[in-house]
């Protein structure tokens, strides 16, 4: 890479901040429900998230898990200011990002990309992989033309492509290739942080852990800051340093990664966790398998009191009417449970 496109790509960072890379302070995101066609009136609100508070240290992986609908993906566009939030704080760097206006939020987020989960409908097919990694680039005006296609070559050898694909479009790679070309285009600008969408669960498993490995080995080298969003607690089991467990808009529990697998305090984790098979015949017969009855209940009315309540093995009258607060169980763990797990069982 040419000396000029680095300095391009590096972004000043005010040397006076020192706190968390990334911090999300009770933030919300609701969706008005309409109804009408000419005179559209609300007749309902998603619940998409409530009041999600956590923060990422700079080079540290967390890793955020929840069934399918819990706003997840919700969480991790508001972050971005893909989705205005409707109230809360997100703060990179010391900076507050809901009260960035368009250009400013476009230069923050030369610092913020994204991972999407379809590795099929996030590339445009009538465009060539060097253009669609290279746009990020086009778009910010970093470095000149030649220096752009070096740029993108590099990347596709980076993330273990070959550099003569530039020419190729998305429909000529395999599911696994193609999500392998999404991370390339979110590394081109060199960001701090990259927030990933899912980006295995629409993969073979055999691809999965080549494409984890992938992620390991990337932030090790470019020292890059992960939210890995997933709904399988065995996937992030090992890439995470941290794992936030979501529930219906709301964070159940969070905890260093070791501590979670091994001691659970939410029974929603404590749930989650005993549907993750085990490779031992004689270890999984013994263990004691907890089925989360019911299905999770829908957004637009979000249960009273705790909103795991209705699915909860141990869950009291106390726990229909009022809503459980974070409280710390020690090394960072913190979970949102009137009637928590005991951790010495």
């Amino acid at each position: 890479m040419s000396a000029t496109l680095v300095e391009e790509l590096s972004v000043p960072v005010a040397t006076d901040y020192s706190g968390p890379l990334l911090q999300v302070r009770d933030l919300v995101k609701r969706f008005p429900i309409t109804s009408g066609t000419i005179i559209q009136r609300t007749i309902g609100t998603v619940h998409a998230v409530e009041g999600v508070t956590f923060s990422i240290s700079e080079g540290e992986t967390l890793g955020l898990v929840g069934e399918s609908g819990c706003g997840k993906t919700t969480l991790g566009r508001c972050i971005l200011q893909l989705h205005k939030p409707t109230s809360g704080s997100v703060v990179f760097e010391g900076t507050e990002l809901t009260k960035l206006d368009r250009d400013s939020m476009q230069r923050i987020r030369r610092d913020m990309q994204i991972v999407f989960q379809d590795p099929y409908a996030s590339l445009n097919p009538r465009m060539t992989v060097g253009t669609i990694v290279g746009e990020a680039l086009t778009i910010h005006r970093v470095g000149s033309k030649a220096e752009r296609k070096e740029r993108v070559r590099e990347l596709l050898d980076l993330v273990g492509l070959n550099p003569s694909f530039t020419n190729r479009y998305p429909h000529q790679f395999s599911g696994g290739q193609r999500q392998r070309i999404g991370l390339a285009r979110a590394l081109a600008l060199s960001p701090k942080l990259i927030i990933a969408d899912e980006p295995v669960s629409a993969l073979d498993v055999s691809i999965q852990a080549q494409i984890l490995n992938l992620f390991d080995k990337l932030q090790q080298d470019l020292g890059l800051t992960y939210l890995f969003i997933a709904h399988n607690l065995s996937v992030v089991k090992h890439i995470s340093d941290r794992v936030a467990v979501m529930y219906l808009g709301k964070i159940m529990e969070i905890a260093p990664s070791r501590e979670l697998y091994a001691s659970p305090v939410h029974p929603y984790t404590y749930g989650l966790l005993s549907a993750i098979p085990i490779p031992d015949p004689s270890v999984q017969k013994r263990r004691e398998h907890v089925v989360l009855e019911g299905d999770v209940p829908s957004p637009v009315d979000p249960p009273s009191g705790c909103v795991f309540h209705p699915r909860c093995f141990r869950a009291k009258e106390i726990c229909t009417q009022q809503v459980p607060q974070m409280e710390d169980h020690g090394t960072g763990h913190e979970a949102a449970c009137f009637f928590p797990l005991d951790r010495s069982e």
